[in-house]
């Protein structure tokens, strides 16, 4: 990998049919600006050159460098460099989306990529699989947190820069450098263009449009200060096309790919409310999305004319219910977000927190007969597959749409915050979890990894792939489970995973 002022590698984002974000950043002694030629072509060696340019590295964005590079040609692969202080970046890969009829797209979704808690395996077997249109990051890229934590990051030579928690636009920043320099991470980007949103490790842990779950004002200053400070480094480090109002980025986003997917990538942590306990949440006017981007997804569903609608957020839609009400299993269940750590009732920080709000979507799916919705989703540092409907306990009732969530990169899931060991004690809370939730076909809590969605005209199909470990670099993983929602059915169906071997 190129070294010199291009520590951090290039990135690319954002692809749509006829353009796509380039990023890179400018290491260097001084605090002047610095000119950087960039180059887009057909071949890796660059020699078929289709556009080109020259930006500026300047402190003021942390010497990160976005170019929009327009002019490309639909459904096609590009390679992108840039040149600086008389040194060149390393060759990135990318793809701009389709236009017109489309008959097939392939993208990985993950999330959930804490630094200090193991190697990213996960990652590494996305960078390598050529099978790709682009990675859908569902949040949580960074982890805020110091290296004081529960995660074993020092033991395994993955403690984190900044050493404190992240509060400053330079712990921010700092983190994100630090979280570049890997160079599995540089090796997937420089592999896949992104497309990403935020969940709340961005932040702070438990953000929400007000404060955080363990921010203290008199500690950490100013809440606004900080979440300005913390998108801010978002906007700097991520390949995003996004607009800045008022100080922060408008995050929800709609990529059209072709004729057959409309995706809508939404911000479930800038708008909503602060989380809460029952019977708090069955408020009416309580937000997850804020007005005016609940309006922007309705519009824009009701509008879609493309076969599938691909709905994409951090956190779980589909409710979760189980008679596990006390010990160590439903603190452990807590503290992936499943469920509640008092009452060990719906998890406030998913969306069963907002069930009023979820409710008024899953109607508007309904009454208006919006057909062939996919919700992708992470956070809970699990993998689930479920069909989604207002009523989760009545078998009988028609879903409105199904969804897929990823397990995490790495972050802590079941078997961890029980120290137990893997494919034992979380076997039967699976077990229970699916036999008292009928709308939940799968469920697992154990393994890192990543979803691969493909859709087609007839079906979307999700296929789990999961790594064997992540205290170390491995180059093993398993394709675990797959799952698909034909056109016009609303329901899943498994589908028997091939004998392992090459991707398709």
């Amino acid at each position: 990998m190129s070294e010199g002022p291009f520590l951090h590698g290039v990135a690319s984002g954002d692809p749509r049919s006829d353009r796509v974000i380039l990023w890179t950043r400018v290491t260097h002694d001084a605090d002047e600006p610095v000119d950087v030629r960039w180059t887009v072509a057909r071949d890796d060696g660059l020699h078929d050159v289709v556009a080109s340019g020259t930006a500026r590295a300047e402190a003021e964005h942390d010497f990160t460098v976005k170019v929009d590079a327009g002019g490309l040609e639909p459904a096609t692969t590009y390679h992108y460099a840039f040149e600086a202080l008389n040194a060149r970046s390393d060759v990135g890969r990318t793809r701009t989306l389709p236009q017109g009829p489309c008959e097939h797209v392939r993208f990985a979704q993950c999330s959930c990529a804490k630094y200090s808690a193991g190697y990213f395996n996960a990652y590494a077997r996305i960078a390598e699989r050529d099978d790709l249109d682009f990675v859908l990051h569902l949040g949580d890229y960074i982890y805020e947190y110091g290296n004081v934590d529960k995660a074993p990051g020092p033991k395994i030579k993955r403690a984190m820069k900044p050493h404190e928690p992240c509060v400053t636009l330079e712990d921010y920043r700092t983190r994100y450098a630090h979280y570049r320099r890997d160079p599995v991470v540089r090796r997937v980007h420089a592999r896949h263009p992104f497309i990403a949103t935020i969940d709340d490790h961005e932040v702070a842990d438990n953000t929400w449009r007000d404060g955080a779950k363990h921010h203290d004002p008199e500690h950490d200053g100013d809440w606004h200060e900080r979440k300005r400070a913390a998108l801010r480094a978002w906007h700097e480090w991520m390949p995003v096309r996004v607009d800045v109002v008022d100080g922060y980025p408008r995050i929800n986003r709609r990529f059209s790919i072709g004729d057959l997917v409309d995706l809508f990538l939404l911000d479930d942590r800038s708008h909503r409310d602060a989380m809460a306990n029952a019977p708090e949440p069955e408020a009416e006017d309580r937000t997850m999305l804020g007005k005016e981007q609940l309006e922007w997804l309705c519009d824009g569903l009701r509008s879609s004319r493309a076969a599938w609608r691909v709905v994409a957020n951090g956190v779980m839609w589909g409710q979760v219910y189980t008679g596990l009400d006390e010990g160590e299993i439903g603190d452990a269940l807590a503290e992936i977000s499943v469920l509640t750590k008092k009452e060990h009732g719906p998890a406030p920080d998913q969306w069963d927190g907002y069930p009023a709000e979820r409710e008024r979507l899953f109607a508007l799916l309904r009454d208006e007969g919006v057909e062939d919705v996919v919700f992708v989703s992470g956070d809970v540092h699990s993998a689930w597959a479920m069909d989604l409907k207002s009523r989760a306990d009545e078998r009988d009732e028609h879903p409105v749409g199904v969804e897929f969530v990823t397990p995490s990169i790495t972050s802590e899931n079941l078997d961890d915050h029980m120290h137990t060991d893997p494919r034992t004690v979380s076997i039967g809370v699976e077990r229970q979890i699916v036999e008292e939730n009928p709308h939940i076909h799968w469920v697992e809590l154990d393994s890192h990894g990543y979803v691969v969605v493909e859709v087609t005209r007839e079906r979307a199909r999700a296929s789990w792939w999961f790594v064997d470990e992540i205290w170390r670099p491995n180059d093993e993983e398993r394709l675990e489970s797959i799952w698909e929602v034909r056109a016009g059915e609303h329901r899943l169906r498994e589908v028997e995973p091939p004998d392992m071997g090459a991707h398709d």
